[in-house]
């Protein structure tokens, strides 16, 4: 007796991604049932819901990467599988800018190659050039910054260099708020890439400036309440990350670091201090770490600590413990991704060409027209394919 269409369904798409690689060769209905676009965003759905299917894609050195699944970080049996070429060769000398549902984009050969790739079925593929009109004169912060996010309300991957994947165009963007960015990588949130900045040179206000992915428009997100500390330091950094889907930021002062956690995106008193370490007594001592995930039950945060070591930090009871799979490099850079279906194929090109951009709905002075930046946004098409390769 064969089960009802709808039934396998249901049950299929509760598997990870890698079984379901091998469930494709069952029959030619799983393998159609699998391959489907409805199939696809339903399990990634599904995925990022229960947030299963998680990995962590590592880099040890120059030319060493490796993978590692979430769910086996505290399994002493599992290990991390290295990377090998083609994708190695992709991810040399690059600079990772972002993850979405699965796609990893990065950045090579001084930002001029802009590569997106599936970690989960190893398949890459490299977006169109910027046309000749993008500018040459930015300083080196303002050529690295950029970032890559996903438009739920248009189904639509961006990525942006300071980009709507549909069309294989460049789209200029031209009201760029009057600030000074001070990180480069556009952090992925509420449908929003994030920027930490400061008002002026002079006046060093602290902000967070978001770019709309679907409006196309840039805007201020609520800071923090951060205090300053009760003893003047020399330095103090802060970052800004993406973890399980909150954006997050760290509050630096040596020797005190600080994670604060947005709850509710773009709602106001919605941040919180997620924790505060102080070093020599909890992690010892540290410059930096990146908070990377929450576990399951959101007791834990996994952190990377002065991209060395990975360990779980228990919120309630401020204690450390390592992660135990086996072959976590000793120099570690690490970013998660969720484990998707998704394939890049080719299609066919359309000409690269400026599209003019819709007017924002504030004021513009006419003198605004001659910028000191510029933004542009990348528009190219992919197709939500199954690889018909198996998981090796």
């Amino acid at each position: 007796m064969s089960l009802p269409g709808e039934l396998v369904d249901e049950i299929l798409c509760h598997l990870p991604v890698k079984p379901l690689l091998q469930c494709r060769c069952v029959s030619k209905e799983w393998c159609s049932l699998i391959d489907s676009n409805a199939f696809i965003k339903k399990n990634l759905k599904k995925n990022l819901e229960c947030n299963t299917g998680g990995g962590l894609t590592i880099n040890a050195g120059s030319d060493k990467f490796y993978l590692a699944d979430f769910d086996s970080l505290d399994d002493p049996s599992a290990s991390v599988v290295q990377i090998n070429d083609p994708i190695k060769t992709l991810l040399v000398d690059s600079q990772f800018m972002g993850t979405s549902n699965g796609l990893m984009c990065v950045f090579k050969n001084e930002m001029n190659d802009v590569f997106l790739f599936n970690p989960t079925t190893r398949k890459s593929r490299k977006i169109a050039n910027s046309p000749p009109q993008f500018p040459n004169s930015f300083t080196p912060i303002e050529s690295y910054m950029c970032g890559f996010g996903y438009d739920e309300v248009n189904d639509d991957y961006k990525v942006v260099k300071i980009a709507d994947l549909k069309t294989n165009a460049w789209t200029w963007i031209q009201n760029v708020p009057e600030v000074c960015f001070t990180s480069n990588r556009g952090i992925f949130a509420g449908g929003s890439l994030h920027w930490t900045a400061i008002s002026s040179p002079t006046n060093c206000k602290d902000l967070i400036v978001g770019f709309d992915l679907e409006l196309q428009q840039f805007k201020e997100v609520h800071f923090p309440p951060i205090k300053p500390p009760l003893v003047r330091v020399k330095i103090n950094i802060r970052c800004l990350f993406d973890v399980g889907g909150c954006l997050c930021i760290t509050d630096n002062y040596p020797p005190h670091l600080d994670v604060w956690v947005m709850k509710i995106y773009g709602a106001k008193k919605t941040w919180y201090k997620a924790l505060s370490v102080k070093q020599h007594k909890t992690l010892g001592s540290f410059t930096t770490f990146s908070p990377l995930a929450f576990s399951k039950s959101r007791s834990y945060i996994l952190l990377e600590v002065d991209r060395k070591k990975l360990v779980w930090y228990d919120l309630d009871k401020n204690k450390v413990r390592k992660v135990r799979m086996r072959g976590i490099p000793v120099k570690c850079n690490s970013f998660l991704y969720t484990e998707s279906l998704l394939k890049l194929t080719i299609d066919t090109p359309l000409h690269n060409k400026p599209v003019q951009q819709k007017p924002s709905n504030d004021k513009q002075d006419k003198n605004q027209t001659k910028r000191r930046s510029q933004v542009c946004l990348l528009h190219f098409a992919f197709t939500v394919e199954l690889s018909k390769e198996l998981w090796n």
